[in-house]
Order: structure tokens, then C-alpha cells, then sequence
């Protein structure tokens, strides 16, 4: 290595990348250190050097605080090399290395140095074009400085068309992969990428396969890990999201728009005059609703339900979780699996959550799930009846749309079109619920102008139903083509579909326009109505007009089995009488003979406050409780023995074994209301008992730390797995119980009372149940229902016969 560039005597080198190296010199005229960048092209190209080099100066022209200045710009030995600031300290990869993700009142006050910077470099008219936390110094004092502004890098590749691409991979914007777009919005989603690791502390997209890395940028949406999301603040994820779109339109334009959320959020009652106006207004609205408690309960479970149906990785168990959390809506959607539409569908006589996503898939469930949290979000308010038939109208909108698309979708696809359909018209329904006095003058304005809803809410509320609802869905984690389909088509005939997005996008107008002629349009305008969907429609839906009217009929239908699940009275709504007039659903009666009842074990209750029925192993506390069991509902052994019914008829499919384990477990978690129940499987090669999964809301976190040697020890487990026998401990505080309870399993629990049915196969145990409650002397098991439980674990020993 020479000793000297230019002028500059080189000190030692600071860092290199793939085409560049950095130094620490010395500027013997200005009796100062600096750093240099030198930069070498295979091939050289006398024409990129001087596009940079004219970039450097205009660039040297930059003055702010958080930006790294340029002192000079030349040529050495046919390569380039840049002189700039020597900043002491660590650039922000090397100290995200060192300290992890940071808090986030911390990452922001970064980000906002960062966005300054580059809000500057913007108006100067520069993109960076290579944001990344390698490129971001810190100094002695903490300070952001970015640097490297328009002096782009090459990444090692040529694109899919032979140009090169300028930058690093991991942090190229959608756009800038596939189409070489280059503006305000692509330093924008790199930002968005920065914040992304200051708030997680990991690289958003990681992998060193650059084709890998930049298809996951185009291919698929940025999300945190689902733990960091849930801990973190709703409104800060949807800003980062928002930062991170893959459709450019959906970002920041700028910025200053970015860092003016940012403020906005730190501040949230105080308006912000540099935000965008349409943001601005749905960040207002948000905040309105955020006041009302019941709001941030239905977005973290309309969030979680989304993240775990839209995971790489699909979780059959953390879906089950999520919902076995709400007891009313596990029974409502046991009810909903039950009825006659998806007992066509290929349901009927489930019993457990788990079975009903093995049978009808994620995106069936999270449907039911999401309609039904939406129902119970919306009932028993002051305004209700404008409510329910806000409700009934999207209801149906996702029915019909479903029937429409099922003759031509793959399942998943189906159930896709039903919440894209379902949510089209989120805004006006969320803002009947929160803003009801102003969705009132929004009725009456657009009666007394003649004019459309959307024009109405944008003079009442500054934006329309339609941003409203995108905005909302956004901040909820719904997928791109969700939120794509919630965008109103424009005027005129609708031209086929170009790609599922699109198709997805028509269906939920078409349903919607269906819906809003069944809601609005009198028996005489029907027919004319009608004609004008299907000619606007005609080159997308190959149906005539009785094509569509049978459709509605079979919609009503659905619709009236989905109310009488809701206890709802469609009799006693508009929707109802406007149904009749199309001869649907009989008058909106509810189909309460093909309902399950109280008595089929689906409808159930709150298990947890069941009374105790009595204790396996001991005739004389048995004999006492018989009374208490006699008067309580038997629905502990009712649940129990559909339970049993759920894993015989997958049992006798060709079912995956963690499925029917899932289902066993799920069932005694409900069945006793135990706290967790955690299925442990041996390890053969450690020869150790290991957690695998479980359901309650520390299962995840026990059954990491369900670990212990299978080499026997006086313990109550290896007793239970050496000798095959059901274990029940009601006080593991007890003084002849106590030196009995491993050390190993305190430190992962603080149950005082569990019960363990070991899994023997040949009389060797292959497995165990473990199911606990907090307090002692909370497990009671009756000898009906051990008798019960006990035919769950042959079953569970069954299924793994059969898999072996």
C-alpha cells in the first residue's frame, strides 16, 4: 500500500468494502486528520468517474450538522478517492453490534438527525442512494452524520436487464430493484430500513445471496418479529410500516414528512404543521379513537391475527392461542365452523379450534375470527341499529364476494377475497362507531348535495371514508392486496384483471356494489340496477342478471345462519326487509335448527369458573364434590368427549401427527381450564424429555424450559414416566411433596398445583402431558372426566403409533 494519496500521508486503514477502502490520513497543509475513501472499478470507466466526481462537488456544498462534509474530490493512480471529515467514534452498525436494538425514544432521536440530514440533501436536489447504517458515523458525542451522499457503490451483480445497481442490496428500495426508480421515496424506505434495526437491533432483510435479498424486497412486506411488534407502540410499527411500503404511494414522500411523524408521535397532541394533510387528519382520527378503550384491545387482536396468518412460518398453535384467549369468541367461531355453510365446506362436528384451521385453513379462520371480533366491537352501542346494519352490509359484501370468486380461487385466495370485500368500506363503518354525530352530517350532506359519501366525509371529517379506512387497516397489519382492494375502482366499465391483486381489488367492488343496491335501491329500481352492475362488470364476471340474483339468495342465506350465530335478529333490521324484497333468507330469520346449542358443547362457558367437580385418586374428596358437579353444567365432559370425537375423525383422515397432538391439548386446556398445558416429547439423543408446544399464555415460554435428563431421579416425573401412572400434585408446597419437585421445573414454573399424564409406547414413555393451574388445590378432575382425559391420551399414544 502506498504511503501517501495525493497530498494526504495515509495513517492506518479505518474499514473496506467490496470496491472501496477507508483511511485515517493526515492533510499536511492544513495540519489536520481526515478520513479517505478511495474507490477502484473493474473495469474503469472515465464517465462514471467524472458523474461522481461532479456529484462530490455538488455534494461538498452540503453544510449541516448531521452530515459528513466532502473536503475534496480527485484522482490518483486511475482510481478515485474522496476526503472528508475525520468523525471519531464508530459508524451505527458497529454500535448497534455492540449494544443491541435500542429503546425507542432513542432510535427516534437518531432517526431525526438522519431524516434532517438527508431532508436537506433533498432539497439540494441529491439522493443518497445507499442509506445504511455502514454509511450513518456516530461521534464522541452521540451525534448522528451521514455520509456518502449520491456517491453511490456498486453491488457486486448486474440486474435482471444488465445495468448496474447502485448501492447495497439489503437496503435498495422495491422500485429502485425492479425499475431502476431513483427519488425522495427511495431514501425514504431506506430510512425506513434504518429505523428498522435501531428499533430490532437485526438487519430487516438478512442473507448474502443478493438475488435472495433484493426478491424478498420486491416480493414481500417488511415486518418486525411478532414479539417485538406486540411490545412495541401500535402507532410507532404503523410509522415505520408506512416508511417501509413496497408500493412507493404508500410511503412518505419525503423526508421531512417522515421525521414530522416522528415529532408527531413523540407530541401526539399537538398537530404538526409539516405533515402531509391526509396523514395528518388520519393520525388525528386515530388518536379520537385510541381514546375510546376498546379500540387499542380490537387492533392488537386484528393485528395478531394478521401477523400470524401472513408469517412466512404459519403457526397453527399461535393462531389457536390467540383465540382461545377470548372464551366468547372461541365458542362463537366453534358455533360458526359448525353451521351449514362450512359443513358443505367440508366442516361439521369440530370441536376444537385447532381442528377447525386443520380442516378449513388459516385464512378461513382468521376470517370468521376477524368478522366475529368485528361484530363484537360494534354491538350494544348507543348508535347500534346504524351500526348492525353497517355491519350486515359488509357481512355480506365478504359472502358475496366469496361466492362470486369461488368458482375460479384456490381456497386461500377465497377467504382473501371475503376480508378484502369485508373491509372495502372499514372507513365508513369505524366512523359510524367513533364519530357518529359527524357520519350523521356526512348523511345529511351528501342527501342535501347529491353528492357521494367519500365527497361528504371529505368536507366533514378531511378525508374520505375510503382513506380512513386504509389508514386504519395500515395500523392493523392488514397485507398490501388488502389494503390495495380497499381502493375505489374508477368510473366506467372495468377492465379484467391483470393479476390476483387486481382481481381481488374488483371483487370487493363488485360485492359492495351489490351490497349498496340490495341496501339502497327500491323494488322498482332494482332491475335497472342490476343491469347496470352487470354491463360495468361485463368483461370481469362471466354471470347474467339471474346469475347474480341467485347469487344474492344464496348470500342471504349465509348471512342469516351468521346472525342467528350472533344471537342478531335480522327481523328488527332494514337489511333484513330489503332481503325480503330480493326473496331472501325467508324474512331473515336465523337458521336455529342447523345451529349448535349450549347442549352440543359448542356454545360452552368460562371454564376457569367452573366448580371444582372433585379429585382422581381420592374417593373421599370425590365423594364430596358429587353434589357440586351435580349442579354444575357438565361441560368440562361435554367439551371433552368432542374432543375425542375431533381426533377420531382425524384420526381415520390422513392427518399430520402434531396436528392431532394440537387438538388433544387444545381440548384439555379448555375442557379444565387449565393455566398451560405443554406436550413434552423424548429426545433421543440427549436422552432428556424436551417442551415442544402447548396453549395458555405462558406455554411458548414454558415449554423452552420443559428440559430434563430421562436418567431416573426420586423426582415426581421420572416417577410418573418409569412407572406409566397419572400424576395429579394439588400443593406442590407440601411438606411431603415438596422434596420431590425438581429444581429444574421451579425454576421454569410457579405453579403450585399440575397434573402429568405420561405417553408410553411398548412401556417406554415416548412423551408426556403436562397441565398446571396457579393456585394449589385448583385441579380437581372427577372420575368421569379422568376417565376421559385418559381416552385423549391413548388417542395421543395412538397417533404416534401410527406415525412411527
Amino acid at each position: 500500500m502506498s504511503k501517501q494519496v495525493g497530498r494526504f500521508e495515509l495513517i492506518r486503514e479505518l474499514g473496506r468494502g467490496a470496491q472501496s477502502v477507508v483511511y485515517l490520513a493526515r492533510d499536511p497543509q492544513l495540519q489536520r486528520q481526515v478520513a479517505i475513501k478511495t474507490l477502484h472499478f473493474a473495469p474503469s470507466d472515465p464517465q462514471q468517474k467524472q458523474q461522481l466526481l461532479a456529484e462530490a462537488r455538488i455534494v461538498s456544498q452540503l453544510r449541516h450538522p448531521s452530515i459528513v462534509p466532502i473536503f475534496e474530490a480527485a484522482e490518483e493512480q486511475g482510481d478515485l478517492y474522496l476526503v472528508f471529515q475525520h468523525v471519531p467514534g464508530r459508524n451505527l452498525a458497529e454500535h448497534l453490534q455492540l449494544s443491541g436494538r435500542l429503546p425507542a425514544e432513542k432510535a427516534i432521536a437518531i432517526m431525526q438527525a438522519i431524516l434532517d440530514a438527508v431532508a436537506h440533501a433533498h432539497a439540494a436536489g441529491i439522493i443518497h442512494r445507499d442509506l445504511k447504517p455502514s454509511n450513518i458515523l456516530i461521534d464522541d458525542d452521540g451525534v448522528p452524520r451521514v455520509m456518502d451522499f449520491g456517491i453511490a457503490s456498486r453491488a457486486e451483480g448486474l440486474a435482471s436487464d444488465g445495468a448496474p445497481l447502485s448501492g447495497t442490496p439489503a437496503y435498495m428500495a422495491p422500485e429502485y430493484i425492479a425499475q431502476r426508480t431513483s427519488n425522495e421515496r427511495t431514501d425514504v424506505f431506506s430510512a425506513g430500513l434504518v429505523f428498522y434495526e435501531l428499533l430490532s437491533g437485526q438487519r430487516a432483510v438478512p442473507g448474502s445471496n443478493i438475488d435472495e435479498v433484493m426478491k424478498r424486497i420486491t416480493s414481500t412486506d417488511i415486518t418486525l418479529p411478532a414479539e417485538l411488534n406486540s411490545a412495541l407502540d401500535e402507532r410507532l410499527v404503523a410509522l415505520l410500516y408506512r416508511a417501509l411500503a413496497r408500493d412507493p404511494e404508500g410511503r412518505y414522500a419525503t423526508a421531512a414528512q417522515m421525521r414530522a411523524a416522528l415529532d408527531d408521535y413523540l407530541a401526539p397532541e399537538t398537530p404538526v404543521a409539516g405533515v402531509e394533510a391526509r396523514q395528518s387528519t388520519i393520525e388525528f382520527l386515530l388518536r379520537r379513537m385510541r381514546h375510546k378503550s376498546d379500540f387499542p384491545a380490537l387492533s392488537e387482536s386484528v393485528g395478531a391475527i394478521n401477523r400470524i396468518t401472513s408469517s412466512e412460518n404459519q403457526n397453527l398453535a399461535e393462531l389457536s392461542n390467540t383465540i382461545l384467549k377470548d372464551f366468547s369468541l372461541t365458542n362463537k367461531i366453534l358455533r360458526m365452523v359448525n353451521s351449514v355453510h362450512y359443513r358443505q365446506a367440508g366442516g361439521g362436528n369440530i370441536s376444537t379450534v385447532s381442528r377447525a384451521i386443520v380442516v378449513l385453513g388459516l385464512d378461513a379462520v382468521r376470517s370468521i375470527a376477524i368478522t366475529v371480533m368485528l361484530f363484537e366491537h360494534l354491538q350494544n352501542k348507543d348508535n347500534s341499529n346504524q351500526l348492525k346494519e353497517e355491519f350486515l352490509r359488509a357481512h355480506l359484501a365478504g359472502v358475496l364476494a366469496r361466492d362470486i370468486g369461488g368458482k375460479s380461487m384456490a381456497r386461500g385466495d377465497i377467504e382473501q377475497a371475503f376480508i378484502c370485500s369485508l373491509f372495502h368500506n372499514l372507513g365508513r363503518l369505524l366512523s359510524q362507531y367513533y364519530f357518529p354525530d359527524e357520519s350523521a352530517e356526512i348523511r345529511r350532506l351528501a342527501q342535501q348535495k347529491d353528492c357521494s359519501d367519500d365527497l361528504a366525509a371529505q368536507q366533514v371529517l378531511g378525508l374520505s371514508f375510503e382513506d380512513l379506512g386504509v389508514g386504519i387497516a395500515q395500523s392493523w397489519g392488514f397485507p398490501r392486496l388488502i389494503i390495495n382492494s380497499m381502493r375505489k375502482l374508477p368510473p366506467g366499465s372495468v377492465r379484467r384483471p391483470a393479476n390476483m391483486d387486481d382481481r381481488l381489488r374488483v371483487l370487493a367492488a363488485l360485492s359492495n356494489d351489490l351490497c349498496s343496491l340490495v341496501a339502497d335501491a327500491g323494488v322498482e329500481q332494482q332491475a335497472k340496477e342490476l343491469r347496470r352492475i352487470v354491463a360495468r362488470f361485463g368483461e370481469v364476471i362471466d354471470v347474467d342478471e339471474q346469475d347474480l340474483q341467485r347469487t344474492l339468495r344464496k348470500s342471504f342465506e349465509q348471512v342469516s345462519q351468521f346472525a342467528g350465530v350472533l344471537r342478531l335478529n335480522l327481523q328488527q333490521t332494514n337489511f333484513g326487509k330489503q332481503s325480503r324484497a330480493w326473496g331472501g333468507a325467508a324474512g331473515g330469520r336465523a337458521l336455529a335448527a342447523d345451529l349448535p346449542t349450549q347442549e352440543d358443547g359448542l356454545a360452552g362457558t368460562v371454564l376457569s369458573d367452573v366448580a371444582a367437580d372433585g379429585l382422581a385418586g381420592d374417593e373421599a374428596a370425590a365423594d364430596g364434590a358429587r353434589s357440586t358437579a351435580a349442579a354444575a353444567p357438565l361441560s368440562s365432559e361435554v367439551i371433552l368427549m368432542a374432543g375425542i370425537q375431533d381426533v377420531s375423525n382425524a384420526l381415520i383422515s390422513d392427518f399430520k401427527l402434531n396436528d392431532v397432538l394440537r387438538i388433544i391439548l387444545e381440548t384439555i386446556y379448555r375442557a379444565k381450564g387449565f393455566k398451560n398445558v405443554i406436550l413434552c416429547v423424548r429426545d433421543g439423543r440427549s436422552n432428556a424429555m424436551l417442551g415442544r408446544f402447548g396453549f395458555g399464555p405462558e406455554a411458548p415460554e414454558i415449554a423452552k424450559r420443559f428440559r430434563f435428563s430421562l436418567v431416573f431421579s426420586a423426582d415426581i416425573f421420572h416417577a410418573a414416566l418409569a412407572n406409566g401412572a397419572d400424576i395429579l400434585i394439588s400443593d406442590t408446597r407440601d411438606a411431603k411433596i415438596a422434596p420431590r419437585i425438581p429444581a429444574w421445573f421451579r425454576r421454569a414454573v410457579t405453579a403450585e398445583t399440575f397434573v402429568v399424564f405420561p405417553l408410553c409406547v411398548r412401556g417406554n414413555a415416548v412423551a408426556m402431558i403436562y397441565a398446571d393451574r396457579q393456585r394449589a388445590g385448583e385441579i380437581v378432575i372427577a372420575k368421569a372426566e379422568l376417565s376421559l382425559l385418559r381416552t385423549l391420551r391413548n388417542q395421543a399414544v395412538l397417533a404416534i403409533k401410527q406415525s412411527i
